[in-house]
């Protein structure tokens, strides 16, 4: 047995070696200088022109964000009320939207002070200062639309889904083919300019 105990261990022994070298020139094969040694001209183009490309598209979109300049609100795929950010202050202007009889009948509010929320209906508040606009307060389950950054640039949104509510900024140039008797930028139709802008919405 003792002579077989050390054929075993021999070959064990070679194929642990066989095994290290293998496993040596194969992470020597895969070596990034020896990638690079490989490579062609063209792949070399092929890569800066990607990135220069990435470059300039990142220039691009930065330097033509557009700060909108009306806020929308809409409920289920239609827009209830405008806001035109030109109106409000550097001090902020709370927008209580509630939705009652199971959201067929929705109220929006409008104040310069903190609203106070409602205990038995569904409810989204708003607050539109100095440009930008942010969800201060809702009472749906998740509060994803509550952790929204504030947002200030044309096409930013906030979506509630539970609420079926998306405020959304827009340029003034989206509005410039508005039918009659549709909202103006204050959130009114041209047949109730004269009214308040608190009211019943839907």
């Amino acid at each position: 047995q003792i002579p077989h105990r050390k054929h075993h261990s021999t070959l064990e022994t070679y194929v642990r070696v066989c095994y290290d070298v293998f496993m040596e020139k194969l992470k020597s094969n895969n070596r990034p200088q020896n990638i690079i040694h490989f490579m062609t001209k063209a792949d070399y183009i092929l890569i800066a022109g990607c990135l220069l490309m990435a470059v300039f598209l990142g220039i691009f979109f930065i330097t033509n964000r557009r700060s909108g300049s009306i806020v929308t609100i809409s409920h289920d795929g239609m827009e209830l009320y405008r806001i035109d950010m030109e109106d409000v202050s550097v001090y902020p202007h709370y927008y209580l939207i509630e939705y009652r009889e199971n959201g067929q009948d929705i109220h929006i509010m409008h104040s310069e002070q903190y609203l106070d929320l409602p205990e038995a209906q569904h409810y989204n508040l708003l607050s539109v200062v100095d440009g930008s606009v942010s969800m201060e307060a809702a009472d749906c389950r998740d509060q994803i639309c509550v952790q929204h950054i504030p947002i200030k640039n044309d096409r930013e949104s906030i979506i509630c889904l539970p609420n079926k509510l998306v405020i959304e900024i827009r340029s003034r140039n989206d509005f410039k083919m508005q039918q009659p008797g549709s909202p103006d930028p204050d959130g009114k139709s041209e047949d109730e300019s004269n009214e308040s802008l608190d009211g019943v919405a839907g």
